[in-house]
């Protein structure tokens, strides 16, 4: 059996020995863009395809065809995928993307394990041999970056990803030994790995470290002005020394890897051949644009009849015959009459047009001066409009033009050649500009349409002629002013009083701190006191706290044992919350409550009880409403950040879910500090992205501190460079997504955004 997708979102299982066809019920909602299955030696029920999609979905199927899961995370259209196995033989989900990343996946879990960032534009994947347990080895390739008219930046990565800790690391990279992007990668044996482009050559490569070892050049047997792009590249299953290779010109190529085993052999398709497989037999199947699937053989008992091979060469002949003629009667007959083109006015000075006159196709050029179309002559061998782009020659050139940044317009050419596939064409040109991979179906079918009176506006919705201003979808210049949802954060978050359960909180802290017997009956109306105002939330803004009230906290803090002191903390913390208790007329006792705060978290190890959880959990929730209460307490915080940031360390591993809260919830007030006051203190931000990278590390954190903690991330990565290329050097960016990944929509759209701030330079 084999399974083709297409342009339209359809699936349908070819039967190989049958010749049968059967449409697939399940319809994708974009284009299939990537297609990859199981081995057929797993058992049937164990066996699985594998989609990508124009919508950045990636979903699996089992042999009945019934979809079993959906993996999201890339941001742009899925181009490529493949399985990475460990040395035991653990299978995980590689893919790659139009938005410069490639992507791990556990697919018993259906999670992002790891990211690989910093691709140029789409990428193409292959798993290779592992050799430890716990790290896949995996090759990547990218299209590059347009400089100019000029593609560079195309690059071979050789990376290693741990299993366990989501750990990246890039060991090799080669740039620009090709000479135009890098459309697939492939893994052909231990001792080989395989890249084709759009230069028309196949480079052979170390998978250790990714340099060539040898090029193979498609050289097609009639002369062409520029080579074919290669699409894709295969493994001859049972062949360690073929591969074979499918180009846009209609080319399919086997390659003998040793140098005594002759020529490559050709065979010619009637139109472009997206994909190229090879089979478990040995055969090998093609995709070509014609809607055909065709499976070739080396094994004479397996060849198709010979009608079925003579209609074959037949259409083979018939299409590249066609590419050096002129247009056919029932093209001609499709044109607008000569003895009406009046009806038809030109848009611009010089532009050319074909007419049917009296059979025959003939070009004629648009004057202004006269308002009239000008005869140019008889079309021999194209439409009339071919001509050269960049040293190139063209059957056809058309005019396009896009829009760009504050209303102007890029007037640009696009070649096209008689028998080309239209989205050859367009995918040509969205390489040579770089524009945005989503016009590629409207290049196309402008294309298809050989001709129009004026020439399309990409992103403005309206030719230039016509007027009208720059279109938000405009292609944009420069580094462009990204906003988020969740980016940075609007304000400190803090540990406050339910207005439900206050009372009946405030009543059990004071019978606890009764019931140690340590209070005067003073200090305990102090205490009631202070209670009475905490609890009156709503009056905050007219209410005081009175110097003996805050003296009996701190008496508490100084003369009670640690496993006493904890309701000392908390009101405290509660106190931190109040404007006036927080206000900077008390700045000296917070001083004093957070030195002291500080110095019950050094050692914690010997509490048991309620306070082990306790004097952690409280000071950190201290520590984060300090941030917010007033400018006392901020102040107190501020200058003891470097130990608090310490104390939280202490804390990243508890074992308590309210504890990990709190350490998230400090982390994420510190990042607002930061971002607030612009401070440049890139140690302590760094010091911010580090202790955030060892929550993600410990994969032990709940929804809402996960979400804290990757909000906290981006916002000091957005305040403070230093601290971006902290997370960068550390590869952060590959356990962001995830870590979200299990916690919801909300955390994983903020991991979204952290992901596009590590990333953007």
């Amino acid at each position: 059996m084999l399974v083709t997708g297409n342009q339209g979102g359809g699936l349908c299982e070819f039967g190989i020995t049958s010749g049968s066809l059967n449409p697939i019920s399940y319809q994708h909602n974009h284009a299939i863009t990537a297609l990859l299955s199981s081995s057929t030696a797993e058992e049937e029920e164990n066996q699985i395809y594998i989609t990508g999609c124009k919508d950045a979905m990636i979903r699996v199927f089992n042999r009945q065809h019934e979809l079993i899961a959906t993996l999201k995370g890339h941001e742009k259209t899925v181009s490529s995928l493949s399985f990475a196995s460990t040395s035991e033989g653990n299978r995980y989900l590689v893919s790659g993307s139009w938005d410069g990343t490639a992507k791990v996946w556990d697919l018993e879990r259906k999670v992002v394990i790891a990211t690989l960032p910093g691709h140029e534009n789409t990428v193409s994947v292959t798993g290779l041999g592992s050799s430890d347990k716990n790290y896949l080895s995996i090759a990547t390739g990218s299209a590059g970056i347009a400089q100019g008219n000029v593609i560079s930046g195309h690059t071979v990565r050789i990376w290693s990803v741990d299993v366990k800790t989501s750990e990246v690391s890039c060991l090799k990279s080669v740039a620009n030994d090709h000479e135009g992007p890098i459309r697939h990668i492939l893994a052909v044996n231990q001792a080989c790995l395989a890249t084709c482009s759009n230069d028309g050559s196949v480079k052979l490569r170390s998978p250790e470290t990714g340099t060539v070892l040898s090029t193979l050049q498609f050289i097609p047997q009639q002369q062409v002005s520029h080579p074919p792009m290669l699409l894709s590249v295969a493994k001859v299953v049972g062949d360690d020394d073929s591969i074979v290779t499918s180009a846009e010109d209609g080319h399919v190529v086997a390659f003998h890897l040793s140098e005594s085993s002759g020529e490559p052999q050709i065979l010619l398709h009637p139109a472009c051949v997206w994909n190229v497989i090879g089979l478990p037999n040995g055969d090998i199947a093609t995709c070509c644009d014609d809607g055909t699937l065709r499976v070739f053989t080396r094994n004479s008992d397996r060849v198709a009849p010979l009608e079925e091979r003579e209609i074959f060469a037949q259409l083979v002949q018939e299409a590249h015959k066609k590419k050096g003629s002129g247009p056919t009667p029932e093209e001609i007959a499709k044109l607008p009459l000569w003895e009406q083109n009046l009806q038809t006015r030109g848009t611009s000075e010089g532009q050319v047009h074909v007419f049917n006159k009296g059979g025959v196709a003939i070009a004629a050029q648009w004057s202004e001066a006269s308002q009239t179309w000008i005869e140019v002559g008889q079309v021999m061998g194209s439409a009339g409009d071919g001509g050269a782009i960049d040293g190139v020659t063209y059957d056809h050139v058309y005019p396009i033009e896009v829009d760009q940044t504050g209303g102007a317009v890029a007037k640009l050419q696009i070649g096209y050649n008689n028998g080309e596939n239209p989205f050859v064409a367009a995918q040509r040109f969205i390489d040579s500009y770089m524009l945005p991979q989503h016009h590629l179906n409207d290049i196309a079918n402008y294309i298809q349409q050989r001709a129009g009176s004026a020439a399309p506006s990409l992103g403005g919705g309206v030719p230039a002629s016509q007027g009208g201003g720059s279109s938000s979808s405009a292609a944009t210049t420069g580094i462009p002013m990204v906003s988020y949802q969740h980016l940075p954060m609007p304000g400190y978050k803090s540990f406050e009083l339910s207005a439900k359960s206050a009372a009946t909180t405030m009543e059990k802290m004071q019978t606890k701190i009764k019931g140690f017997g340590k209070l005067s009956e003073e200090q305990l109306q102090q205490i009631a006191s202070l209670a009475s105002t905490l609890v009156a939330t709503n009056r905050y803004h007219a209410s005081q706290i009175q110097p003996a009230e805050l003296n009996a906290i701190m008496n508490m803090l100084e003369t009670l044992a640690p496993s006493e002191a904890f309701p000392a903390l908390d009101l405290a913390r509660l106190t931190a919350a109040h404007p006036h208790g927080a206000g900077e007329s008390n700045a000296t006792f917070w001083n004093k409550v957070v030195t002291k705060a500080l110095n019950m978290c050094q050692d914690t190890s010997n509490l048991e009880g309620p306070a082990a959880v306790a004097i952690p959990m409280l000071s950190l929730r201290l520590f984060s409403n300090a941030f917010r209460g007033g400018p006392g307490s901020q102040l107190a915080v501020v200058g003891h950040l470097d130990d608090i940031l310490t104390c939280i360390n202490s804390f990243i591993a508890s074992t308590n879910k309210n504890v990990r809260l709190s350490v998230a919830t400090l982390l994420y007030n510190i990042a607002y500090y930061i971002h607030s006051k612009a401070t440049s203190d890139s140690t302590t931000a760094s010091r911010v992205i580090t202790y955030i990278d060892a929550i993600l590390k410990a994969q032990s954190y709940e929804g809402e501190a996960i979400t804290r903690a990757l909000i906290a991330a981006g916002t000091v990565a957005l305040a403070n460079l230093q601290a971006k290329e902290t997370a960068k050097s550390i590869f952060m960016v590959s356990r962001v997504e995830m870590s979200a990944s299990p916690h919801g929509d909300v955390a994983r759209a903020v991991a979204k955004e952290v992901y596009q701030v590590l990333q953007w330079y």
